[in-house]
C-alpha cells in the first residue's frame, strides 16, 4: 500500500521568503513534532523528506512529507495541539517558522494563502483516503 503525500510548496519565491524568516534545526532524533504537543511552529522542508504518523486507535496512519512541505499547518491555524508526529527520514534540511511569522505571512502575502489552502485541501484527501483504507483493512 503506497503512502500518501501532502501538497508542497512548488513557488520558488514563496519557499525563499519562508525560509529568509525561519531558522534552520537539527531536530533532536530526527523528532519535529509529537501528537499532543502545543503547536507553535511551522516546519519547512527545504530538503529531504519527513514522515507523519498519527495513532488511530490500534491503527497508525502514515503521510509522506517531500521537499517543499509546510508541516503542523492545521494545529497552526486552527489554534490547536498537532495531531500528528512528524519525523525527519535522512538528510534533510529543514527550517522552523514561529506561528506569529506565519501569521504575518498569511496577512501580507497572497501566495502564501493559495498555498495553506491547497496544503489544507491536501491534508483532507489524503485523511479521508487513510479512512477508507483503514475501513477496508478492518474487512478482511
Amino acid at each position: 500500500m503506497p503512502i500518501p503525500s501532502l501538497e508542497t510548496i512548488i513557488d520558488g519565491e514563496l519557499a525563499e521568503k519562508i525560509v529568509s524568516q525561519s531558522a534552520e534545526i537539527i531536530p533532536q532524533g530526527g523528532i519535529l513534532f509529537r501528537q499532543g504537543e502545543a503547536a507553535d511552529y511551522l516546519y519547512f522542508v527545504k530538503s529531504g523528506e519527513a514522515r507523519l504518523t498519527m495513532q488511530a486507535g490500534e491503527k497508525e496512519v502514515m503521510i509522506r512529507a517531500g521537499q517543499g512541505s509546510l508541516l503542523g499547518i492545521p494545529a497552526v491555524v486552527g489554534n490547536q495541539r498537532y495531531s500528528m508526529t512528524a519525523v525527519t527520514c535522512g538528510e534533510a534540511k529543514i527550517f522552523r517558522l514561529s506561528s506569529r511569522v506565519f501569521n504575518d505571512l498569511l496577512q501580507t502575502e497572497p501566495k502564501m494563502q493559495q498555498a495553506v489552502l491547497l496544503i489544507l485541501a491536501s491534508e483532507v484527501r489524503v485523511a479521508r483516503q487513510a479512512l477508507i483504507e483503514m475501513s477496508l483493512w478492518s474487512d478482511i
